[in-house]
């Protein structure tokens, strides 16, 4: 399976803000690169694998940095929203990030704030 074209990968990085979304790095930063993950993994499959609303940017690999850590930790990861199960919608999952709280990650590309606390 292929990952996200050209299009997906720049709408995601201006939508994160050129920015880990667990930690907050910026791509200037000086730190291990940065990966556009799959929330819902490849494995899982799916028409919407590919769709901006399962896509975030964490830094590092899958094996390093905050992206290493959602592996490494995946009761954490859904507990927060980084890794969405195999039956859920990436778009009607919330997930915390370090900038913006609690956001809803919508199939056009932006992302809108989640009350978690009144859901």
């Amino acid at each position: 399976m292929n990952g996200p074209d050209n299009d997906t990968r720049r709408l995601i990085l201006h939508r994160d803000a050129y920015r880990c979304l667990v930690c907050g790095r910026d791509l200037e930063a000086s730190w291990s690169g940065y990966s556009i993950h799959h929330r819902r993994l490849r494995s899982h499959g799916g028409p919407d694998l590919n769709q901006p609303s399962n896509l975030i940017l964490l830094c590092g690999s899958g094996t390093t940095g905050c992206h290493g850590e959602v592996h490494a930790n995946p009761d954490h990861a859904y507990h927060h929203g980084w890794l969405v199960h195999a039956w859920a919608d990436p778009a009607t999952t919330p997930l915390l990030t370090r900038r913006h709280g609690w956001i809803l990650l919508n199939p056009d590309g932006t992302w809108t704030p989640y009350r978690k606390d009144i859901q």
